[in-house]
């Protein structure tokens, strides 16, 4: 075992101090300068380990807190880690650990240790380090600076009492002293005994001769109790039966007037009950008037819809009248128009056809023509040419020319002729578009009167459908106001229990309720909302007529809220006031409330409250806590049996109360005050409610559906009727057909027009062409200025032939323009047939839409038949409701006029209950302070004699006379002492138990003498043991120190003189005897040199530690005062110790550094003090440097001391200033500057020269 590191924190000069390197588990040396805190290293260790600094007081505590810049860190900590690799350290309660922290905290106020992060005592650290062997009777595994010196100028005296502490006498000797101390305590109590028994002696005589006396009194006594005795019991007998006929004649009443209490309140509920239903019917009153009313209105609307459609009816009945007369002419006439358009259609058709070959023959003259009248203008402009132009030049340029001109020509019609091919194709879609409406209005007529049934039957289901509807939406409208009403009494209902509830329970409570509910949902924790089941109240059942004594019993715990642990309450708790939520609230842990059911015998009228309450077992233990010691009980007078019987409380079905303390409370309770009755009705009505409320809902969704259903059913009617009206106008089509013939002949038209422009177009480009051929032929010929016979042949001859051809075509065009005259003749023929024929189709069409309308208006007057026939019968159900509901207001309100005579007779029947009550009350409570009396009185009797009952059957009065004449016979001994006998038997055991205890401490003081021989033997073999073993210690280490051949050091025990008292130790001291080799043996210390008496105490030291080995040791300085010699001799043998153990040793000499395994530097820089691992070449540098700063220190201190010497020798008068002065550096070396200033307002002009010399040496 062995110290790895310290942490050290804020004490004295070190304010954060770790090592980073752990330390050497053999030899550590710690070097540095003076007052760089090697000091407050080892005090930090003393800190933790050592009693130095226990106890400390607040100035103690102020010196050790480090003061740097600012304000100390506080607390403050010294952290000692141990390597407890060999398990020399164990901990109490945990397994072997390799590393062990020890760490002590201090701060103003706090003084605590930590092993482990486990908090121990200082006791304990104590102990847990003599465990380890650090023994509190050998303090010198820590020597300190200065301690060296103090051992060497040891006396004897106290050399032996060294060695006596490390034999550890010290525990015999306190072991001892408590031992005399016991003994002079058990001689004096037995001196006491020994007087006490003799004083006992003399008191028993004098009790001797009072005996005979007492016992003639006791006699006259015994005679006087037996008849106080029975004089008594007769009163409690009275008392007793006096409370039992109070009791009967109360349990009678009460059953009598219990009658009375219950029926009041079934009649306060009952005349509830019924003035709610009186309220109802009021409500249904109304909302039956407004139906009627609502009906009434409705009925007048549906008999002016009636009258609007008889009317129409009569005006359609009418029409089909006038129609049907001239139906047979039209008939008639519709035939003979078909007749006539077929004939017309034939002939038309003929007619087309020679058209049509009349016009192609045209068309070839009209072609041939055309191209013979362009040769021939070609001629004649050829002719026309030869007499324009003068040269080839000139015509060729002009033909050039025309051939441009022409061919922009053909561009154009090209272009329009483009145009009018598109026209075309438009006209002719147009012309087959006009073709397919045309047949589709035609076979859509062929159709529309099947179609017409279909949707009449149709819009007929749905209108059967509509009234089915309306029927149901009237009947869940009724039913749905009928609810309304429903649920808003059963709203204030539960209004009036919830206000009821409030009432009963404290606001404060109430209010931290609702803030337990608040915190749940703010946390949203579902385990933590699972751990809390709710108030008591809500998790209980009460068996019927057991819910007033549950009520009294539990009061306001009633409100308690369950949870499943202490923990649970907690956190809602802290939860509650971190959130700073108003109200009060308590809480049953399940894991504490564990309570137990008081059990009865048999026979016992009585039972416990917890067997009629019903809960979940899991809550049978907060039952058992609340309600296991009370008792239910038929009557006060069996409470009180109970409860002095079972120790446990008792209540009455009527809530009166005993308690096991003797405590009667009672009284009567109001039953709307009852906080189970509130609940109950407060739950049942928020039931009730909601189960209104959601048929309610449910209602109001079906009427909502029936609603979308009828707004369904009429927009399908209405596209019916739309469906019905389009079709009905389609059936005057036939003039929509004869438009589309009519756009089709004109389309036709159009289309000719435009072909016949094709055809023109066609032919100027033909023409355009040839004249371009023509041009560019005449180009290549030669240019002649004179017209050729042959060509004016050929021209003759083109003129002659276009003349011929012209007469020709003349003739064919006027032929066929008669055709196409007859052709339109015939044309206009069939259009006016198709229109004759369309009117007389529309009269058909208009009797046949006559005769639906008659239909639709016959259907419509049925329709409303039936409603109004519905609207008398809903009627008529109304007017029989209201009549039942004024009825059913009369009967209540009859009801209620008996309910409220019966109920004032009730209360004045509970005003009589609650008198006599209080009567009862009160002799109840005289009886029992009799009977009380009575019984205290027997009590203070004592035993009673068995003569009393030869005096049970006297009279009151006989026993009175005999009590008065033992009284008088009493008088005679009434100054003799009534206890003597008493006195003298307790006495006597007094005297018996004193000897017994005489006897016990003699054999304790044999016992205790015994024993501090025993220690004496102890203490003596101790010491002689331990100084055997320092001895030869003693002598191995001192040989091991000085080194040469004839040294020796001695031991030696002197003893004492003068004759020892028992305990006194037979030496008196140890005196050592040394030889360093020359001279003779020195047994003064006095004698030898600073060297050897420092060499002579380690010597010693490392003895003891021998002797009583520890696991590391600290040494500050011990070897200040060595020779060089001797320190080498000191550094080899800690060395060669620390293969055992660990060494932790400051030193300002090198021979230590030689032997080091680890070397530590201490250094001091703005007032912190901080250690590090160093190497031993730079632990030799800082110790060259600590002497060199040290030497000139002494040397400036020893200058200013002769310069004090010569002021004082100098100034006279003035010496004791410069003393004061002196003194003054000596505690302020580190100020000099502020030290010649005070120096310098008291030196006068005449020692000017001394002043400067004084100054100047200083200041060299």
């Amino acid at each position: 075992m062995y110290i790895k590191n310290i942490l050290i924190s804020g004490f004295r000069s070190y304010r954060e101090q770790a090592f980073e390197q752990e330390l050497s588990p053999k030899n550590n040396v710690i070097v540095g300068k003076n007052g760089a805190g090697k000091s407050n290293f080892f005090a930090a260790i003393q800190f933790v380990l050592c009693e130095k600094f226990m106890n400390l007081s607040s100035v103690e505590r102020k010196d050790l807190f480090h003061v740097g810049s600012g304000r100390p860190a506080l607390p403050i900590f010294v952290e000692i880690i141990f390597d407890n690799s060999d398990g020399r350290l164990v901990i109490p309660g945990k397994s072997a650990v390799n590393e062990v922290r020890i760490r002590r905290t201090l701060g103003l106020k706090q003084d605590e240790f930590r092993v482990n992060d486990k908090r121990f005592t200082a006791t304990d650290i104590r102990q847990l380090l003599e465990s380890a062997g650090f023994s509190s009777t050998n303090p010198y595994y820590i020597v300190e600076q200065g301690q060296i010196s103090s051992l060497a100028n040891m006396s004897d005296e106290e050399r032996f009492q060294l060695i006596k502490d490390v034999a550890g006498t010290r525990v015999y000797e306190v072991r001892r002293k408590e031992s005399e101390k016991i003994l002079e305590e058990t001689e004096v109590q037995h001196e006491k005994i020994g007087e006490s028994i003799a004083q006992l002696e003399e008191r028993l005589e004098e009790l001797r001769s009072e005996s005979d006396e007492l016992m003639s009194f006791q006699e006259i006594d015994k005679k006087r109790k037996c008849v106080q005795y029975c004089i008594l019991n007769s009163d409690l007998n009275a008392a007793r039966e006096e409370l039992r006929r109070l009791d009967d004649e109360r349990n009678s009443y009460m059953s009598r007037s219990g009658r009375n209490h219950y029926d009041i309140d079934e009649a306060k509920a009952i005349i509830s009950e019924a003035e709610s239903e009186i309220r109802n019917c009021d409500q249904r009153i109304l909302r039956l008037e407004g139906e009627l009313q609502d009906l009434d209105t409705k009925r007048g609307t549906l008999m002016r819809e009636k009258e609007i459609v008889q009317l129409n009816c009569m005006s359609s009945l009418n029409t089909m009248k006038r129609t049907e007369s001239v139906k047979t002419n039209v008939l008639k006439r519709v035939g003979e128009l078909n007749k006539q358009i077929a004939e017309t259609n034939a002939g038309l058709k003929k007619k087309l056809a020679i058209i049509q070959q009349e016009q192609l023959t045209v068309d070839q003259k009209s072609e041939e023509l055309s191209a013979i009248e362009g040769k021939l203008k070609a001629l004649e402009a050829r002719r026309a040419r030869q007499l324009l132009f003068k040269n080839k030049q000139e015509r060729d340029n002009w033909l050039a020319e025309e051939s441009n001109r022409n061919r922009k020509n053909i561009e154009n019609y090209k272009h329009e002729l483009k145009f009018t091919c598109s026209e075309i194709q438009k006209v002719e879609k147009q012309i087959q578009d006009e073709e397919t409406e045309q047949k589709n209005w035609e076979e859509s007529l062929t159709k529309s009167d099947s179609v017409i049934t279909e949707l009449k039957s149709k819009y007929e289901e749905t209108m059967a459908f509509r009234n089915s509807l309306s029927v149901k939406k009237g009947d869940l409208w009724r039913e749905q106001s009928a609810l309304v009403q429903t649920v808003r009494t059963l709203r204030e209902n539960h209004n009036k229990a919830r206000s009821q509830l409030e009432k009963v329970i404290r606001s404060d409570v109430r209010q931290g309720l609702q803030s337990l509910k608040e915190v749940l949902d703010e946390l949203a924790d579902p385990s933590l909302t699972n751990a809390v089941h709710g108030q008591l109240i809500e998790l209980i059942g009460v068996s019927n007529g057991y819910e007033t004594a549950v009520e009294v019993t539990a009061g306001n715990s009633l409100f308690n809220v369950v949870v499943d642990s202490f923990e649970v309450s907690a956190i809602l708790l802290e939860n509650m006031n971190s959130r700073k939520k108003p109200g009060r609230i308590s809480f049953f842990p399940m894991d504490t409330c564990r309570g137990t059911v008081t059990r009865f015998g048999e026979g016992v009228e009585c039972s416990s409250l917890a067997d009629h309450i019903i809960c979940d077992p899991k809550f049978a233990g907060i039952v058992a806590e609340l309600f296991g010691n009370t008792a239910v009980v038929t009557s006060i007078a069996d409470g009180e049996n109970v409860s002095k019987k079972y120790a446990c409380d008792a209540v009455t079905l009527d809530g009166d109360q005993v308690s096991r303390r003797g405590g009667i409370t009672g009284g009567y309770i109001e039953s709307r005050s009852l906080k189970l009755s509130a609940f109950k009705y407060e739950k049942v009505a928020a039931a009730d409610f909601l189960r209104g409320d959601e048929a309610l809902k449910k209602i109001t969704q079906e009427l909502d559906n029936v609603n979308q259903a009828l707004t369904g059913v009429v927009t399908t009617l209405s596209s019916l009727k739309t469906e019905m009206s389009s079709i009905t106008k389609s059936k005057d089509g036939s003039q929509v057909v004869e438009q589309h013939a009519q756009r089709k002949a004109a389309l036709d038209r159009q289309k000719d027009k435009l072909y016949a422009s094709k055809k023109q177009l066609e032919d100027m480009i033909n023409t355009a062409q040839v004249n371009i051929a023509t041009y560019q032929h005449e180009g290549k010929e030669a240019f002649k200025s004179a017209w050729s016979e042959g060509e004016q042949r050929e021209l003759e001859a083109l003129v002659n032939d276009v003349d011929d051809r012209r007469m020709e075509l003349s003739k064919l065009q006027r032929r066929s323009a008669q055709l196409a005259a007859e052709v339109r003749a015939l044309e206009d023929m069939r259009l006016n047939l198709n229109v004759h024929l369309t009117a007389t189709k529309k009269f058909f069409h208009d009797s046949a839409q006559l005769s639906a309308s008659n239909t639709a208006i016959t259907n419509e007057k049925e329709n409303l038949d039936d409603d109004i026939s519905f609207n008398s019968q809903q009627a008529n159900e109304v007017y029989r409701l209201l009549d039942e509901a004024r009825k059913e207001k009369l009967r209540r309100e009859e009801e209620v006029e008996k309910l409220r005579s019966g109920y004032l007779e009730a209360l004045n029947s509970i005003q009589e209950r609650r008198d006599f009550d209080g009567r009862t009350l009160m002799q109840q409570a005289h009886c029992i302070k009799r009977r009380d009396g009575a019984a205290e009185k027997i009590r203070q009797l004592g035993v009673i004699p068995k003569e009393a009952e030869t005096y049970s059957g006297l009279s009151r009065e006989k026993l009175i006379q005999t009590l008065k004449e033992c009284n008088k016979a009493a008088e005679k001994y009434a100054h003799i002492n009534r206890k003597a006998v008493d006195q003298y038997n307790t006495l006597m055991e007094t005297k018996n138990g004193l000897v017994a205890q005489k006897e016990d401490l003699q054999n304790e003081l044999k016992s205790i003498r015994d024993l501090m021989d025993h220690l004496d033997c102890k203490k003596d073999e101790a010491v002689e043991r331990t100084y055997k073993q320092i001895q030869l210690h003693f002598e191995q280490v001192f040989k091991e120190l000085v080194t040469t051949d004839d040294c020796y050091g001695k031991l030696q025990l002197i003893m004492s003189n003068t004759r020892k008292e028992a305990g006194e130790d037979p030496y008196v001291a140890v005196q050592i005897k040394v030889s360093f080799g020359l001279g003779a043996a020195v047994t003064d210390l006095k004698q030898l040199s600073g060297g050897q008496k420092s060499l002579v105490t380690l010597a010693l030291i490392f003895a003891i530690q021998r002797c009583d080995p520890a696991p590391f040791y600290l040494f500050d300085e011990i070897d200040a005062a060595l020779d060089t010699e001797y320190r080498a001799s000191v550094a080899k043998l800690l060395s060669k110790e620390s293969g055992s153990c660990q060494f932790i040793t400051a030193t300002f000499k090198n021979e230590m550094l030689d032997v080091a395994d680890h070397v530590l530097g201490v250094f001091f820089h703005n007032k912190i003090s901080r250690i590090q691992a160093i190497t031993v070449e730079e632990g030799n540098k800082l110790l060259k440097q600590a002497v060199v700063e040290e030497r000139k220190r002494v040397r400036e201190h020893v200058e200013l001391c002769r310069l004090f010497f010569l002021l004082w020798r100098c100034l006279g008068m003035w010496g004791g200033k410069v003393t004061y002065y002196f003194h003054f550096y000596l505690r302020h070396l580190d100020d000099r500057s502020s030290l010649f200033v005070t120096l310098s307002k008291n030196v006068t002009q005449r020692f000017t020269y001394e002043y400067d010399l004084m100054y100047r040496t200083f200041f060299s």
